[in-house]
């Protein structure tokens, strides 16, 4: 009975021991290619291609534009993935005339979507809609909430209480 358990221990280290060691030769073929980089390229690269995006990163210009560029139209799934929440007063005053400027177009664009979203929606955003969104935000003072998902699009109700703030202000 001693033999067999014996034999049993042995075979099993030896397949164990045999599996580790393909593994191994395996993994440090892997691993060769990434040994000429430093650690700081690799931790850079990382950080280049793994980089989820805030609000805070960005402006509403910018916000605007990526939605813009990050839109295919042969793409029935447009959106942008963000992490975290708009910043108190995000809009700030200098992003008026801009916002402004875009607030009536209705070109597609991606729509909002937050990184723990589960839901997908397939319908396109419009750069007016955000605009819209943001200006409303900088007007009535309060925070951005998008959601876990937003597609807005223009609405002309909510442009022309825009343009009566906008030309009152502008007295």
């Amino acid at each position: 009975m001693k033999k067999v358990i014996l034999s049993l221990i042995i075979i099993l280290t030896l397949s164990a021991g045999g599996y580790l060691f393909y593994t191994f030769k395996r993994n440090n073929k892997e691993k060769k290619n990434l040994s000429t980089l430093s650690i700081e390229e690799l931790t850079s690269n990382v950080k280049k291609n793994h980089k989820t995006l805030s609000p805070k990163d960005l402006d509403p210009k910018s916000f605007i534009l990526l939605f813009k560029e990050k839109y295919n139209k042969k793409s029935p799934l447009n959106f942008v993935s963000m992490l975290g929440d708009f910043p108190e007063n995000w809009v700030q005053p200098k992003d008026v005339e801009y916002l402004i400027s875009v607030m009536n177009s209705k070109e597609k664009c991606c729509g909002y979507m937050n990184l723990f979203s589960s839901t997908l929606l397939t319908e396109d955003a419009e750069v007016g809609g955000f605009a819209i969104i943001f200006l409303n935000s900088y007007i009535s003072h309060t925070k951005i909430d998008l959601g876990s998902n937003s597609n807005p699009k223009v609405d002309k109700e909510s442009i022309k209480k825009i343009e009566d703030w906008y030309r009152n202000t502008k007295k």
